[in-house]
């Protein structure tokens, strides 16, 4: 954005950017409810998604929480990405803080970044995962 206007950006103006661009997207596809349960090999997941007017819930199982999650979004947008990095950190420093949650991942070599931010850690993860497929649902819609 900066080279395009040619012009250096204001820190709030960089601020503003990330979080419209990064944080909690839920465009095209929107991640709704997830419902979990512990399994003797790791967890099982009812996902609803939805995009456009197309609404699913996907039933996939995984080795946690954010991997359930991402066979979801796989399985839904027939994507076969890779999940590469992931961090989390709390906002604030109590025990009620929100957590940020950033993931990057890649699709056919190219790297998309999400962030995810909520009161519940496990739900910021997933929306920071959302968010990353979100970058890269909008690069290939962008292509068209």
């Amino acid at each position: 954005i900066s080279d395009v206007e040619h012009r250096e950006l204001l820190p709030q103006e960089v601020y503003d950017i990330f979080l419209r661009d990064f944080v909690n997207l839920a465009a095209p596809l929107a991640l709704g409810k997830a419902v979990f349960a512990e399994t003797a090999d790791g967890v099982s997941a009812d996902v609803s998604l939805h995009v456009d007017s197309r609404r699913e819930i996907v039933s996939v199982t995984g080795n946690g929480r954010l991997d359930a999650v991402s066979n979801a979004l796989k399985i839904f947008t027939g994507l076969d990405f890779t999940l590469e990095s992931y961090t989390q950190h709390a906002l604030e420093g109590r025990s009620s803080s929100r957590a940020a949650s950033y993931i990057g991942i890649t699709y056919n070599g190219k790297a998309y970044w999400g962030t995810g931010i909520d009161e519940d850690i496990s739900r910021s993860s997933q929306k920071a995962l959302c968010s990353a497929v979100n970058r890269l649902l909008l690069e290939k819609r962008a292509a068209k």
